[in-house]
């Protein structure tokens, strides 16, 4: 195999990293406007899709994910990924266009399967130009900074997706109080505007530098990309733990916009602001989860951020006694709070276990496969979700309160009243411990126990704490570095470099081949 180490300057990956930056945050405006909370609220309230249709719409874009094998087998054809991923992003956005031509059609049933077919489209461009993605990104990012390059991202795309979410919930709410007849152009405007972000992000990655693929010296059968993860016995537990992670959060969380439109009673101005609750603490958290994943393992991240996100899962179903005791609104806050500090977590450190474990080379493979077995089971749990909701809506399980006093009796006070979509959430979060299981037969360099992660939370909180109760710090947290002064960074990657030979026997040969590279740059 050739290297490609070499086949860009440090100026050309610097302002890769940057275009990679500015790429992932016009990508979310368009992720935001036509996915998750706008894609729902458009399909149920517009178009009252029933749950399984919402489950459908869910499950197209795991089911998409399959075509990633036959896309790496194209890639290793081609040795190009640039071009495929800027045709595949072409084709998404078309979609997307197309989107956002559906209220202008009249029939209400053309108007569910065009939304269907649209996305379908979305979802197979954006497989097909997954893997191409996932490795040009493993080749350009420095394996010694991809903790602190991802939660540098995530937190720049995160502030991207508040401000996005609360203009976008505010519009349609002014809209449909201006037009109440016919609130489905708003969400047309939406869709184009996505379209607009769409291809500036197009713009982003054409311009970017592209490493040289490393490709194997001989031709690869299509029978060795799909087999070759598997016979890694390691990767093959990541690939475990992933499908069952995978499951249990596409059982779920496909439905929480619809729980709030329908169980909680709120529109979309409200549901919006507890997004961006979710948005905002995740920024806060991002680097938080960055310098201890770099400081520990993915996998330690893990196991402290998985079981937490678990548990906000379950605390939905207990929404309905809230409501009884007026905490309804506080207890939705406080689940999007906690769904936030965890979700970055397990984010960041699913994204990044696989970048690791993937040997350089064959990036592409590897992530692949992952990819396209956790599409099916992304594909099958929304399905089964959506049928799940519809029919546990007939039944009920509830455990009422009584207290016996001298006086008197006070009775009927609700301790627990679940239906519908609670069942679901329940049955997710057991799967998801089962996931924990899984995910502790995964060896990674670095990993300690739990406890210590836990006390370094602490400590990081509190830090974070104090940093947070000055002006200067609240700049920091929420400051976007799509630029860097180059001598200091090297300085800095120099400094991490030789304390990371000491520490990390896995991390050693890449540090040295590093340092020799800054040194025959001119450094």
């Amino acid at each position: 195999m050739s290297s490609d180490d070499d086949s860009l300057t440090q100026d050309q990956r610097e302002l890769g990293l940057r275009k990679m930056t500015w790429q992932g945050i016009t990508s979310q405006v368009r992720m935001t406007l036509t996915e998750s909370v706008f894609l729902v609220g458009f399909a149920v309230v517009v178009l009252n899709a029933p749950n399984t249709l919402i489950g459908i719409l869910a499950a197209i874009p795991f089911l998409a994910q399959l075509l990633q094998i036959p896309s790496v087998y194209i890639i290793h054809r081609a040795g190009k990924r640039k071009i495929v991923n800027v045709v595949t992003q072409l084709g998404n956005r078309m979609a997307i266009l197309g989107m956002a031509l559906i209220p202008f059609l009249s029939v209400s049933d053309v108007r569910l399967v065009l939304l269907v077919v649209f996305v379908a489209i979305q979802a197979i461009f954006n497989a097909i130009g997954s893997p191409s993605w996932n490795s040009w990104l493993r080749d350009l990012v420095p394996i010694d900074r991809l903790g602190r390059f991802f939660s540098v991202r995530m937190a720049a795309t995160g502030v991207v997706a508040i401000i996005v979410a609360l203009l976008g919930g505010q519009f349609i709410g002014l809209w449909t109080e201006a037009y109440s007849q016919d609130p489905s152009i708003g969400y047309s405007i939406l869709f184009f505007v996505a379209f607009v972000f769409g291809m500036i992000a197009v713009y982003f990655t054409s311009t970017t530098p592209e490493p040289k693929l490393i490709v194997p010296d001989r031709a690869v059968k299509f029978s060795q990309i799909v087999e070759e993860p598997f016979k890694d016995d390691n990767f093959r537990q990541l690939i475990w733990f992933s499908v069952v992670w995978t499951f249990s959060t596409a059982l779920a969380s496909p439905f929480f916009t619809v729980y709030l439109l329908n169980r909680a009673g709120l529109d979309l101005p409200a549901i919006t602001i507890l997004v961006a609750v979710t948005q905002l603490v995740s920024i806060a958290f991002f680097r938080f989860w960055g310098r201890l994943s770099d400081r520990f393992s993915n996998k330690s991240i893990l196991q402290v951020s998985s079981p937490l996100f678990i548990i906000s899962t379950v605390m939905w179903t207990f929404t309905a006694v809230a409501d009884f005791y007026s905490l309804k609104i506080p207890l939705l806050i406080l689940i999007h709070v906690v769904s936030g500090f965890s979700s970055a977590g397990v984010n960041l450190a699913t994204s990044n276990i696989g970048l690791k474990l993937a040997p350089r080379g064959e990036a592409t493979s590897y992530l692949a496969s992952r990819g396209s077995v956790m599409a099916v089971a992304g594909t099958a749990a929304p399905l089964i979700g959506g049928a799940a909701a519809d029919v546990f809506t007939e039944y009920g399980f509830r455990l009422d309160l009584t207290f016996e006093f001298p006086g008197g009796i006070f009775s009927n006070f609700p301790a627990y009243d679940i239906t519908g979509l609670d069942f679901v959430f329940i049955i997710s979060a057991i799967i998801g411990f089962y996931s924990l299981y899984r995910l502790s037969r995964v060896k990674e360099t670095g990993e300690v126990d739990e406890h210590i992660v836990i006390d370094a939370i602490m400590e990081e909180t509190r830090r974070n704490v104090r940093t947070l109760s000055t002006v200067d710090g609240l700049r920091h947290t929420f400051h976007i570095p799509v630029s860097e002064d180059s001598d200091s960074m090297r300085k800095r990657r120099k400094k991490r470099n030789l304390i990371q030979k000491k520490t990390d026997p896995e991390l050693k040969q890449t540090s040295e081949h590093l340092e020799d590279k800054d040194h025959s740059q001119g450094m």
